[in-house]
């Protein structure tokens, strides 16, 4: 069996305290979890992930220990959304 896994950006919240906030949709098995995902020119990032997330996969305590996190963030921050710059020079 493979795993169905996407996610696509859903919409930008906007400037955040000196940094950019976005909406994601993360599908995994045919189930949709909200991310909020915010990150600055610094290279700080925070990422939270909706409740039933965890209660799905209760082997995930904080989604900073998941273990495909640098995954996930790779690729969303490749993949998914434009160019940081692109953000940056629209929002800040």
């Amino acid at each position: 069996m493979t795993n169905s896994i996407s996610v696509s950006l859903v919409d930008y919240i906007g400037l955040v305290e000196n940094g950019v906030a976005v909406i994601l949709s993360l599908i995994i098995l045919d189930k949709q979890y909200e991310i909020i995902y915010w990150f600055d020119q610094q290279n700080n990032f925070t990422i939270t992930i909706e409740d039933s997330f965890y209660q799905d996969y209760p082997k995930v305590k904080n989604i900073y220990n998941y273990e495909y996190l640098i995954d996930l963030l790779y690729h969303i921050d490749t993949e998914v959304l434009p160019p940081r710059e692109d953000i940056f020079n629209e929002f800040l």
